[in-house]
């Protein structure tokens, strides 16, 4: 539904299969942004999305942080993605050549962060950069604070939400923390997912979205239950509400 940004609504409701099957449109380029707390479920609908995206013309990079991802394990036995340890992969030199819809990027830890972290900023940045120069592609950042700080990779992500979308290079990104991750998380996604967090100061950055009055976001999130998002399209703007099944 389209709204004027100083008008209270009430959203149309869509549970998510349908929402996904029948009113879910994607043109290469554009950024997507997932916001919610530990076990709001963004992860497995960003998966879900994914899945209905991604296609060996436009595929996608997915780069995971984390040494132990239970999500990410199950979601590819369905998606069958090549997991690799670096990128560009050793053994495929040629990666972008393959029929591929997708490529995990999994570096192995040592479980020393000292160790790990400089090889997961060089290793993700590679990769970052490659999907930048290649275009059309999808680069997967599960979560936008730890990558963007802890691994020191904010000017590379804002490289791709800045100059991106002339690629067709689309950065979808989520964080367990919106209140600290940079502006352009908000500010450059034409989609965005929002979950219930009751941190005051994360919704005070909704004014950051722009196009659609802050106050409106912040009423609809605060009485979203859990598993539900807000989703935000931010050429209209259209809102809707997405629910389990």
């Amino acid at each position: 539904m389209r709204v004027r940004p100083t008008t209270v609504v009430r959203l149309a409701s869509f549970p998510r299969s349908e929402f996904i099957a029948e009113r879910w449109t994607y043109s290469p380029g554009e950024h997507v942004s997932f916001l919610g707390p530990t076990g709001s479920g963004k992860t497995t609908l960003e998966f879900e999305l994914l899945k209905k995206t991604a296609h060996s013309k436009l595929r996608a990079l997915l780069l995971v942080m984390k040494p132990k991802d239970e999500t990410v394990l199950d979601w590819n036995k369905i998606l069958k993605w090549p997991v690799v340890r670096d990128w560009p992969p050793h053994e495929l030199k040629k990666a972008w050549y393959y029929d591929k819809a997708g490529w995990i990027i999994w570096p192995r830890h040592s479980f020393d962060p000292d160790k790990d972290d400089p090889k997961l900023r060089a290793i993700f940045r590679r990769a970052i950069l490659d999907a930048y120069k290649q275009g059309n592609t999808i680069t997967v950042i599960d979560e936008a604070f730890g990558t963007a700080k802890e691994l020191k990779l904010a000017n590379e992500l804002i490289t791709i939400w800045s100059r991106g979308r002339s690629m067709g290079d689309g950065l979808w990104a989520g964080t367990q923390k919106p209140s600290h991750v940079p502006l352009w998380f908000y500010s450059q996604a034409q989609h965005l997912f929002l979950a219930n967090d009751p941190d005051e100061r994360s919704r005070e950055r909704f004014g950051e979205i722009g196009g659609i009055d802050p106050k409106i976001v912040e009423e609809i999130v605060v009485g979203l239950d859990k598993y539900e998002f807000l989703y935000i399209r931010r050429d209209g703007p259209v809102l809707c509400k997405i629910t389990p099944d």
